[in-house]
């Protein structure tokens, strides 16, 4: 199946929204730039006709707990969330966040605390589910309808895309995993398929040497950070053995936003091409819940003796591995890459840097190509 995948780093604010996109087949990954808006992102998939999948670092899913709850009080005929929020008409206030705990009810979920005011556990109190589904305490994620006022809030993101999603539900044709269907059945159908991805998730299975994955923290939030996990993905075993061309690094090392957005495309990207489990548990009510793409391929484990991942969890400090010079390999190159293959891709891309290797090739996707075929031992 010749799918695209685009990983979606998502917010409230469209201005910090970031994407990447991979052609599985071609092997490759690159920024996307867009708007921020959903609307438009959802058309450029269309326009690229085939299967596309869009990763969305956001929750799609209700606590199962408290959707009976809802089900009860808003008499809702819905088979599932994605029919809820899709089809039905929403109780009154349902995206107007609370600010006090006795106000809370699954009718309206999402809560927004004064700061220092209260704490997490007395609106948890109101909810049956404590606000979390089955796969949030699997993967240690944070509570889904927190908008602010908490640390950690992710609720403002969630709340922004159920509602770009119920707009645009009549303007345009898409699908949700794995509400409608199992991944590979709605691919099959050749429209876009919106799935919830957590870059958390997606570290471990990109850094993973094997799957299933240990999780992989990483402090994101530094340059430090960012840039040792950008190196382990270049060089992990994956990455050369299928020949992955890896492009617009740069951003990705700038800031945070840029580099989950590059991490969740080369994780899918890589469950892809290894046919790993993309599916949830069968212990996961997918039908209200939702899921997250790709946590069946994680081990459950944290803190693992993985070379990638315990090299980066952490403080963000240099990784303690030793990471020799390497020379280019291109004839009449006097070249030296003082941290490894780092900046490989950067070197090859252009013909002004060999403009007697291959100089009728001007592509660079096509120039990392060719340097890979011929110089599959510098990646070993």
């Amino acid at each position: 199946m010749r799918v695209k995948i685009i990983a979606v780093d998502w917010g409230k604010d469209t201005r910090k929204r970031s994407a990447y996109i991979s052609d599985v087949h071609a092997r490759r990954i690159s920024r996307l730039p867009f708007d921020g808006r959903l609307f438009h992102l959802i058309e450029h998939a269309i326009s690229l006709q085939g299967p596309v999948l869009i990763g969305i670092d956001a929750a799609i899913g209700y606590p199962a707990a408290d959707w009976r709850v809802l089900v009860h009080k808003s008499g809702t005929g819905a088979s599932g969330f994605a029919d809820f929020l899709l089809g039905e008409i929403l109780p009154p206030d349902f995206f107007n966040p609370i600010t006090e705990p006795d106000d809370w009810s699954p009718e309206r979920p999402f809560i927004r605390p004064p700061p220092g005011r209260w704490s997490l556990k007395a609106f948890e109190a109101a909810s049956s589910a404590g606000f979390y589904r089955v796969i949030d305490r699997r993967l240690k994620a944070q509570p889904i309808f927190v908008t602010s006022g908490l640390p950690g809030s992710v609720g403002s993101g969630t709340r922004a895309l159920w509602q770009e999603l119920r707009e645009l539900n009549e303007r345009l044709s898409f699908s949700i995993w794995p509400f409608h269907g199992s991944i590979y059945e709605l691919l099959g159908k050749e429209q876009p398929v919106i799935a919830e991805i957590y870059p958390k998730a997606c570290y471990a299975i990109a850094l993973s040497e094997s799957l299933p994955a240990p999780l992989c923290p990483i402090a994101k939030t530094k340059q430090a950070a960012r840039q040792n996990a950008l190196e382990a993905l270049c060089e992990a075993a994956w990455v050369s053995r299928n020949q992955i061309t890896i492009e617009d690094i740069q951003p990705a090392r700038a800031n945070e936003d840029d580099f989950d957005a590059l991490m969740s495309a080369a994780a899918l990207t890589r469950l892809f091409l290894e046919k790993a489990s993309l599916e949830e548990a069968d212990d996961i009510d997918s039908r209200v819940e939702g899921g997250v793409l790709g946590a069946a391929s994680l081990s459950g484990k944290t803190g693992d003796t993985a070379r990638s991942c315990k090299s980066l969890a952490g403080s963000g400090q240099h990784a303690t591995r030793t990471v020799r010079p390497l020379h280019c390999p291109v004839p009449g190159c006097l070249h030296v890459f003082a941290r490894g293959r780092s900046g490989w891709d950067a070197h090859l891309a252009s013909v002004k840097t060999h403009p007697d290797w291959h100089p009728d090739v001007r592509d660079a996707a096509r120039r990392k190509k060719i340097f890979r075929r011929e110089f599959p031992d510098w990646f070993e």
